[in-house]
């Protein structure tokens, strides 16, 4: 007993020591120099502040990108979840060949660069790019519209990015529905409508709601999709910190905003994780 517990001992021992290392740290020591003052003439390090959390709490401009984030955050979870549940759907009733293709289908863009297919968006929504020319070849605009450099944009780069995700969470909480639940349901009189909405779709909302926390948080964590499609003119929270830390050299208030954005996240992660966990979405976790 004891030599298997060793062995479970060694096996964990490395990966702890690369996430406490190359996760952990770096995050306390980010954490920490959030609490300095930064003297912009000498670039030197201050006392220990509250100073920078204040500077961003107290702005208005800096809540609007906050405000923002979340927003966007919000639109891209729900557009993913409305065009991942139905592909979802079919992959899980889908056998054999068919469901080899759409699973090579759903994981191939995950083996593209996100900046690649963040450029692509900007091929298609350029202002010489596939949805203006045909627009304006169809004669429905007289000018190009300004498509890039929106939050619509933002959305639609994120979605597409993160839209596998949602597929894989739904997808695997339907495979786990016992196939004996519809024909029973069906027996007793279910249309498959009726099936389908009091059956699958409660017995799915584990898979949904993983989908959802996942592509929330990397939507409103993400940097190189809102950075090449919303540009300087839409800013988001990890551009901001981008900005402040690497582009002014403000560590602390890089820090400081960084820190803000990773509180509500994990914030409005937790509370949806309560709100499932007590059942108010038609479902428990246990």
């Amino acid at each position: 007993m004891k030599s298997g517990r060793l062995a479970v001992a060694l096996l964990l021992v490395p990966p702890l020591v690369v996430f406490v290392g190359l996760y952990l740290l770096p995050l306390a020591n980010i954490f920490v120099l959030s609490f300095f003052g930064f003297d912009r003439n000498t670039g030197r390090l201050g006392g220990v502040t509250l100073a920078n959390y204040g500077k961003f709490l107290g702005d208005p401009f800096y809540l609007g990108i906050l405000w923002r984030t979340l927003k966007l955050g919000v639109a891209s979870t729900a557009l993913a979840l409305v065009l991942g549940y139905p592909v979802a759907y079919y992959l899980s009733r889908a056998r054999g060949r068919r469901r080899a293709y759409l699973m090579l289908g759903i994981l191939a863009p995950l083996l593209v660069s996100v900046v690649v297919r963040s450029f692509g968006w900007l091929v298609i929504l350029g202002p010489n790019g596939l949805v203006n020319a045909t627009l304006t070849s169809l004669r429905l605009v007289d000018e190009p519209l300004r498509l890039l450099y929106t939050e619509t944009a933002i959305v639609l780069g994120l979605t597409h990015v993160f839209l596998s995700f949602m597929v894989l969470s739904i997808a695997a909480a339907l495979d786990r529905i016992d196939p004996a639940l519809l024909r029973a349901a069906q027996n007793l009189g279910a249309s498959p409508r009726q099936a389908f909405v009091r059956v699958v779709l409660p017995l799915s909302l584990p898979g949904v709601a993983a989908g959802c926390l996942i592509v929330f948080t990397l939507a409103t964590s993400a940097f190189i999709t809102p950075a090449l499609l919303g540009g300087p003119r839409v800013k988001v929270m990890s551009f901001l910190a981008y900005q402040q830390s690497l582009l002014l050299s403000d560590w602390p208030y890089g820090s400081a905003i960084a820190f803000v954005l990773l509180a509500i996240t994990g914030t409005a992660v937790l509370l949806y994780l309560r709100l499932l966990e007590r059942g108010r979405f038609g479902v428990v976790f246990r």
